[in-house]
This record gives structure tokens, C-alpha cells and sequence, in this order.
């Protein structure tokens, strides 16, 4: 299966992000055999929906997966590829634990469905005639997507860009419209501050995945506390 990791960094606030984050990511391909594609500049507007391009990048190289990380992300030398999960605490057999979509769902301890419902209403999209009723919230700093479910990257309207959590939430949208196989990610693969705090976690010994989300208010802050937490994991060889 061919299959890709692509990160993201605009601007030259973010690149300095990345020039802190790259080396584990490029850790993580290496280990993974897989390969890693950063892009450097807004290929739409506004700059966030440029995660979307993943899907045409998939069809024009002809990945069969690819894996997403925010430029915001500290990947621990001993995390798996996982882009080869197929297992779930709920699953009892390997027939309903395939996925076409992986990320850890956040609206189940954050209140992030409504906004989803009311973007659906906005957009006058309808589940069985009626309009949507959320079943999930993913956050979407860390993905898996196959090439099966590529059409949930597609384009907003012309002009008509969200800006509830801008392409997080209509992601979200399109993974319901086109009703996704999708699967849940343990938040020790995603462990922000709102999960470590959540689900009592300890980034430094239990998080194979540090994502930063909701701290690039104080972009110099934010490169200190990844320096940190760089430093801590390499001394437990992590």
C-alpha cells in the first residue's frame, strides 16, 4: 500500500514551528517506510482549508493512504504507524474495525456537535430528511484518510468557507454527507492539553502523539514548550 504523511506549515511563525516538530516526523516516515510531503504555502483561502489538497495529492501520485500531522505535533520515537491500526477497544472482530477515516473523537468530551449541527442547517444539509445530527467530532490535527473516502476533502462553496474551527468542522460535515467508515484514535495518539487533562494522561510517558492545538496565541511560547518537551521525551529515549 502506498502511502504518504504530510504536514503543513504557512508562514514564517509556523515554519520555525516546524523546524522543531520535522525531524521526529521525518523519524516517524523513515521507521514507517512511508513517504513525507510539507507544504510550505497557502494553496487556497483561507490558508487552513490547504489541508483539503491532501485528497488531490492522493489522486494525482497515486497514495493509497496518507496520514495528516499539524506542524504543532511531537511524534515519540517508539509510536507505531498508525496507519495500520485495525483494532478498537469496542471492536469484536476485524470485519468492523476497517476504517477509511482515523482520527481521535474529540466531540465526545468537547462541545463541538453543535456547531456541526448548525453548519449542516447553514448549508441546508440533510441525513434522511432531516437535517444532520452529529455522531462524532473528529479533531483533525491528526488523520488517516484512504483513498476510498477521499471526496470528504472536497471544497466548500465558492466564498463560502466556515469558520467554526474553519476545515476541522466541515471535514466533520463531509465525513456524515458521505457517511465514512471511520474510527476512533486512542487520545494517547492525539494528546492535547484539553486530553491529557481529560483522560489523565502524562504526555511525557504515556502520549506516543503531543499536539499543541489552541496554543499558537503566543507563537515564542509555543516553540519554548516544544523545545521542552522535545528534550524530556529524548531522555527516556522516547
Amino acid at each position: 500500500m502506498k502511502s504518504c504523511v504530510v504536514t503543513q506549515a504557512l508562514g514564517d511563525q509556523w515554519l520555525e514551528v516546524l523546524a522543531l516538530t520535522k525531524p521526529r516526523m521525518e523519524a516517524y516516515c523513515k521507521r514507517t517506510e512511508q513517504d513525507f510531503i510539507s507544504i510550505e504555502k497557502p494553496l487556497a483561502h483561507p490558508p487552513q482549508y490547504t489541508k483539503l489538497v491532501i485528497g488531490n495529492l492522493m489522486a494525482t501520485r497515486g497514495y493509497d493512504q496518507a496520514t495528516f500531522f499539524d506542524a504543532d505535533i511531537l511524534i515519540a520515537r517508539d509510536c507505531e504507524d498508525i496507519s495500520n491500526f485495525m483494532f478498537h477497544e469496542a471492536a469484536e472482530s476485524k470485519d468492523n474495525c476497517e476504517f477509511d477515516f482515523l482520527a481521535f473523537n474529540e466531540g465526545d468530551y468537547l462541545d463541538r456537535k453543535n456547531g456541526l449541527a448548525d453548519l449542516a442547517k447553514t448549508y441546508g444539509f440533510r441525513d434522511d430528511n432531516d437535517f444532520i445530527f452529529p455522531r462524532f467530532y473528529f479533531n483533525t490535527g491528526v488523520f488517516v484518510i484512504r483513498k476510498n473516502a477521499i471526496g470528504v476533502l472536497s471544497q466548500p462553496p465558492l466564498g463560502l468557507f466556515p469558520n467554526h474551527f474553519a476545515e476541522q468542522t466541515w471535514i466533520n460535515l463531509q465525513l456524515h454527507l458521505w457517511g465514512t467508515k471511520t474510527l476512533d484514535l486512542d487520545p494517547s495518539y492525539n494528546c492535547m492539553t484539553s486530553v491529557e487533562q481529560h483522560f489523565g494522561l502524562d504526555r511525557h510517558k504515556d502520549a506516543y502523539i503531543i499536539h499543541y492545538a489552541g496554543q499558537s496565541g503566543d507563537m515564542a511560547k509555543l516553540r519554548e514548550q516544544i523545545k521542552e518537551d522535545d528534550k524530556k521525551l529524548s531522555e527516556t529515549r522516547r
